[in-house]
């Protein structure tokens, strides 16, 4: 594609060290980090992922940690479309619809149904133009597919139920505040430590390299320090309102993600809601 290669000309060196600083430190490529709480690989989602693709006959070739990396779901993917594209010139209609069946839930019930957000958090990095455009490309397909195969019958619906709108009583303290902001499932966004770091840096300090929870917990205790909790909660609602615009154009440009999106739209409106009454 014209658009990959006018983004790779600094050579693959480059690539690799962007490839790992993006998915290797900040943006997991794994469904279960956006759609289970526990925030582990080889969880629920992973195990559901592991069975649809013994229903497939599909067995992955490479071990790259678990069953539901990005690069694996494609795989997949490519596989039940060149499937349905061979049983069409052979003209075996009953394995065409087995394909176009397989491929619509695979979509709605996996990975359609997370990688917006798993887009949206590389693309808030500008590690590389090339994962950039790589990622709008991966959209674009999903998008194109959800319309090829629009009405096509889902076999079943794997659905993780929205956070209610007021924390609970243990989720007062900056701890289980924390906690919330770092769990997709709860708050609608990855908030990866590149996040973290950026906030710190338009604040005007810098906070240490560690893991999710322990450097949002700093950067909202050193905001303390500074008296710039306000301006940090500021700052986190225009990030909630720039990831809310981006979902609502993505259903305007392309309807069929809307039912897709709507869960992830509200748990950002609750997250808006929650960092406003801290």
């Amino acid at each position: 594609l014209p658009e990959l290669a006018a983004v790779m000309a600094d050579g693959p060196e480059a690539l690799a060290i962007a490839y790992e600083y993006l998915f290797g430190r900040n943006v997991y490529p794994y469904e279960s980090i956006y759609r289970d709480e526990e925030l582990m690989l080889n969880t629920a989602v992973a195990e559901q992922v592991a069975h649809f693709y013994a229903e497939c006959g599909f067995t992955p070739e490479y071990n790259i940690g678990a069953p539901d990396h990005i690069g694996l779901e494609l795989i997949l993917l490519a596989r039940l479309i060149a499937t349905e594209h061979t049983a069409l010139a052979q003209h075996d209609h009953a394995l065409v619809r087995w394909a176009r069946q397989r491929t619509a839930t695979f979509l709605h019930c996996h990975i359609a149904a997370w990688a917006p957000i798993w887009v949206r958090a590389v693309q808030r990095i500008p590690a590389h133009p090339f994962y950039q455009t790589l990622t709008t490309f991966l959209l674009e397909l999903l998008g194109s597919e959800l319309e090829r195969l629009a009405g096509e019958q889902v076999s079943h619906t794997t659905y993780i139920p929205l956070q209610p709108a007021n924390p609970a009583a243990d989720e007062t303290d900056l701890s289980a505040l924390i906690r919330y902001l770092i769990t997709p499932t709860k708050s609608g966004i990855f908030l990866s430590r590149a996040d973290c770091s950026m906030l710190a840096r338009r604040l005007g300090f810098s906070i240490p390299i560690a893991d999710r929870f322990t450097m949002a917990r700093t950067l909202f205790e050193t905001a303390g320090q500074f008296d710039q909790v306000g301006e940090l909660i500021d700052m986190l609602r225009e990030l909630f309102a720039t990831e809310l615009a981006e979902l609502h154009r993505l259903s305007d440009t392309q309807p069929l993600w809307q039912p897709l999106l709507e869960p992830w739209v509200a748990r950002l409106a609750n997250t808006n809601w929650l960092t406003t009454e801290q």
